[in-house]
């Protein structure tokens, strides 16, 4: 993404030299891409001004192209409040277009995928009921145009995201394959409508995250190959320098496909492909392009850097990691209800665990328990399952290691069997599989704990 204003000036060229009043719309979404994230938010709130000047109908289209920007803005930026005004702006769309026109179906979409949006970063389950809700009212109005197959695209995604907790690997190919019909009509309306090109790029990238999350939560290296596969095709016929940031969110989901496949296979090579990967796109990707897209992918590297420590056991990997995270955390610290924060923050409470074992500094031990306990407060069950499962199994892990290494129980065996029951309740009702083979090996270092208290007592006796 260098040469940033050269490469805006060369578009708005190529496009006929737009001027501010024309504004961007939602069926012209080019430039959307090459804006920095101060240029892109300047947009929305022409976007809004230009929509109070206009009346009839093409008030209805400025609030739905002012709700399409302001979706971006929040997806960059990680901020509740330009959510709200993509949800407001979505909203006036419905109210000022004809009742179930083809405006009002598409507002009806939009509101679909800010719903998305806000579960995404925010965690917050009750926005699938919205989702989907919304994605329903639109198909049933879509006749002609993109609403259908968006509107189709959106219904899986609430569907596979319900379907995460309590599915298996064979409803995980059968939601995947439900994606191609809708993701074939958007290639085809290509040839006639140019947003078709980059919605039906968007449907894979959707598609290819759900198999990643599938893949990695059941353990299941054939679903997340089917991920890289999926993000090969997104890929085909993209340029850096006109789609950076859907080039850099394929890249990200490939990283993270990979990485979880090294660790399903205890394969360091497949795993530090995807921290190479990750490397060379957060390269070209500034920070003040799209702060969240940079965070996540500091997060990711970050997660691969941690994966290569527990194949390896070395403690540079995890220092690595750690850096990765308060990087993260850096980021993210002015925005408030961030899944990803969160989720940074135990894992990095993880890293430092994870060096203190591997050390047996009881120090840094101490350490990683008070970031532990402080993390924890601010993780929700609810929101995020399972970065607080996580966090539950690693403390109780934790607790453990420094018994093994002080030789004296001062609560760490009811502290660690605690926190397993309650992690253990979590996986047990979400399937977690992944995380359920760490409850595993800690539950083995709990029964080693227990038994070594046993034959103590007995020598005592």
């Amino acid at each position: 993404m260098l040469g940033l204003n050269r490469q805006v000036r060369k578009l708005l060229d190529e496009l006929g030299g737009l001027t501010p009043r024309d504004g961007l719309s939602a069926d012209d979404m080019s430039l959307v891409e090459i804006l920095p994230l101060g240029m892109l938010l300047d947009e929305a709130t022409a976007a809004d001004a230009l929509a109070v000047r206009a009346s009839g109908r093409r008030r209805a289209q400025l609030r739905l192209d002012s709700a399409v920007l302001w979706r971006e803005v929040t997806r960059r930026s990680g901020e509740v409040r330009a959510l709200s005004r993509a949800a407001s702006a979505a909203e006036e769309a419905l109210e000022l277009s004809v009742a179930h026109s083809a405006v009002w179906a598409r507002a009806r979409c939009e509101q679909g995928f800010a719903a998305l949006l806000g579960v995404e970063l925010f965690g917050d389950p009750g926005l699938l009921d919205a989702a989907e809700g919304a994605f329903e009212d639109a198909l049933a109005e879509a006749r002609r145009g993109l609403v259908a197959p968006l509107a189709e695209i959106g219904l899986l995604v609430v569907s596979g995201r319900r379907n995460l907790a309590t599915g298996d690997g064979q409803a995980a190919r059968v939601a995947a394959a439900r994606f191609a019909q809708p993701i074939a009509t958007l290639k085809a309306m290509s040839r006639r409508i140019r947003i078709a090109r980059m919605l039906s790029v968007e449907g894979h990238i959707l598609r290819a995250q759900l198999l990643c999350e599938w893949g990695a939560r059941l353990a299941d290296a054939p679903l997340l190959r089917a991920a890289v596969r999926d993000t090969l095709s997104a890929a085909s016929g993209l340029t850096p320098d006109f789609e950076p940031l859907t080039i850099a969110r394929i890249g990200f989901v490939r990283a993270s496909a990979q990485i979880a496949i090294g660790e399903v296979e205890e394969d360091a090579e497949i795993c530090l492909a995807g921290v190479n990967l990750l490397d060379h796109v957060l390269s070209d990707l500034r920070l003040e392009h799209s702060p969240i897209d940079r965070a996540k992918g500091e997060f990711l590297r970050g997660r691969g850097r941690q994966v290569l420590g527990e194949i390896s056991g070395d403690a540079l990997s995890f220092m690595h990691a750690i850096t990765c995270f308060e990087q993260v955390a850096k980021i993210t610290e002015k925005r408030e209800g961030l899944v990803l924060k969160a989720q940074a923050g135990a894992l990095k409470a993880l890293g430092l665990a994870r060096v203190a074992e591997i050390s047996g500094d009881v120090a840094v031990l101490n350490s990683a328990e008070k970031a532990f306990r402080s993390t924890l407060v601010n993780v929700s069950v609810a929101r995020d399952p399972e970065s607080w499962a996580l966090l539950q199994l690693n403390l109780a892990r934790l607790l453990l290691t420094r018994l093994g290494i002080t030789r004296k129980d001062r609560g760490e065996r009811a502290g660690a069997r605690a926190a397993l029951s309650s992690a253990l309740d979590v996986l047990s009702e979400r399937r977690l599989r992944g995380l359920g083979r760490s409850a595993s090996k800690t539950l083995d270092l709990l029964e080693a704990a227990m038994q070594n208290q046993g034959d103590s007592k007995l020598t005592q006796s």
